[in-house]
């Protein structure tokens, strides 16, 4: 009896000792191969830590997502700004090339009519004075005005544009025109609506209609005129432009 008991108390003995060990291989980690002691406490703290870096990690996950909506949003911008600054910087060529035209800088081309003016060679009647026959600097001006007054939006006379510093004055028998001196015959032409430009010159009361009476005058319309551009230098010595720092009237000359 004596001995059955002494092997249950070895049997128990040898189970403790077998779940120790187990627990101490549990709470072990191998470093360089060799098994060492990890304290329950050590663990806690490992997953106190392991936990802590989760939460990091998430932290930086949104952060990174917040940062990419962001970039989105600049991305974005930035496609929105290139492209109104490509619509700007087309609508300021376009208004460029639009006041180099209106302005003269630039050769145009267009429907539209030439004009010939040259000195009358009928008979004069007895009341009549040879200059009454010949082509004058007034003459020019009117068909000028009268082209104008119909919608030209471009004319030249003997090939000067005729610009907002023109100038067409006698000199002798000739006619300066932008300092140019020209002689007859004298051509102008005008890019614009041809049909009415040549109605209103050769129609009731036209310039035209006065001037047949004295000198040559024709009106053809034409298709394709090249008028070239207006190459003199323009000097403005009165003129000052109004900036709202300067105040009215006190801009720079240009």
């Amino acid at each position: 009896m004596k001995k059955e008991k002494w092997n249950r108390k070895h049997v128990s003995l040898f189970i403790v000792s077998l779940l120790t060990g187990f627990l101490l291989i549990v709470q072990t980690q191998t470093v360089n191969g060799q098994h060492l002691y990890v304290p329950a406490k050590t663990i806690s703290d490992y997953e106190v830590t392991i936990e802590g870096e989760r939460q990091e990690v998430e932290k930086l996950k949104e952060r990174l997502k917040e940062t990419k909506e962001q970039m989105a949003l600049y991305e974005k911008a930035a496609a929105e700004e290139w492209k109104l600054k490509q619509e700007i910087e087309q609508r300021l060529r376009e208004d460029s090339e639009l006041y180099a035209m209106a302005g003269g800088c630039v050769a145009v081309t267009g429907n539209g009519v030439t004009v010939t003016i040259d000195d009358g060679t009928r008979d004069l009647e007895f009341w009549e004075e040879p200059n009454d026959v010949l082509v004058h600097d007034l003459d020019l001006l009117m068909v000028v005005c009268e082209l104008k007054a119909a919608g030209a939006e471009a004319i030249a006379v003997n090939g000067q544009r005729i610009v907002d510093v023109s100038s067409i004055s006698c000199a002798g028998h000739t006619v300066r025109i932008n300092g140019t001196t020209s002689a007859r015959p004298f051509k102008i032409q005008a890019i614009g609506d041809g049909a009415r430009m040549s109605a209103a010159l050769v129609g009731p009361g036209g310039v035209g209609s006065y001037l047949a009476d004295y000198v040559l005058f024709k009106v053809e319309v034409e298709d394709n005129l090249v008028i070239p551009a207006y190459t003199d230098v323009r000097a403005y010595e009165s003129l000052s432009s109004v900036t709202a720092e300067t105040g009215e009237g006190e801009g720079e000359k240009n």
